[in-house]
């Protein structure tokens, strides 16, 4: 019996596809009706050919069998690292975020314009910032008088962070702070599939 080839791959495989093997070798493609007069039964197998296809057809079945089981531990390693790789993104995202707010790098009028947006009113609204942040906010009423900023009323509050603020209305709060930002991140990133 021929020795089976043995292949080397330089990877690992990702994905299997088994593509029906069609006839063997041994079997013709079609009867040769030259063949027929030649004997009794030229395209009748014998008995190793048989064999041989029915050893190809066990090794079908086997590398059909290890195609499944490779998709199926790759779809379960997927799930398993999904929520590692999630939180991995999310603390790259925190690091570069507090890096930026730590050199003061952001804009503080964008953070306080879009947590107004979400605010349910826009009358009688303090917005609390962090002590640096409002001396910044109030240059920025100073220098446009007549926007819509410069009617807020803006507090300092030690215990926000840079790049961060409470709106305060007398509807409601609207917070905008870093870490429920990042968190809703994370929920977003946990629910792509």
């Amino acid at each position: 019996m021929p020795q089976m080839p043995t292949i080397h791959l330089m990877q690992p495989i990702a994905t299997v596809s088994v593509m029906d093997a069609g006839p063997s070798p041994m079997e013709p493609a079609c009867a040769n009706p030259e063949s027929e007069s030649r004997g009794p039964r030229a395209d009748a197998p014998d008995p190793e050919s048989r064999s041989q296809s029915a050893e190809l057809a066990r090794l079908l079945e086997i590398v059909q069998g290890l195609a499944g089981g490779l998709h199926q531990l790759h779809e379960q390693t997927l799930v398993r690292h999904r929520t590692e790789i999630a939180r991995l993104a999310l603390e790259i995202a925190r690091r570069i975020l507090m890096c930026k707010v730590g050199k003061g790098d952001y804009e503080i009028q964008a953070i306080v314009e879009e947590a107004l947006q979400r605010a349910p009113t826009r009358q009688n609204v303090v917005v609390r910032l962090h002590p640096e942040d409002v001396s910044r906010c109030q240059q920025l009423q100073q220098d446009t008088p007549r926007s819509p900023f410069a009617e807020l009323e803006f507090r300092a509050d030690g215990s926000i962070g840079r790049g961060e603020c409470l709106v305060e209305t007398p509807k409601g709060i609207v917070r905008s702070f870093l870490e429920e930002h990042l968190e809703h991140i994370g929920e977003a990133l946990q629910k792509v599939e």
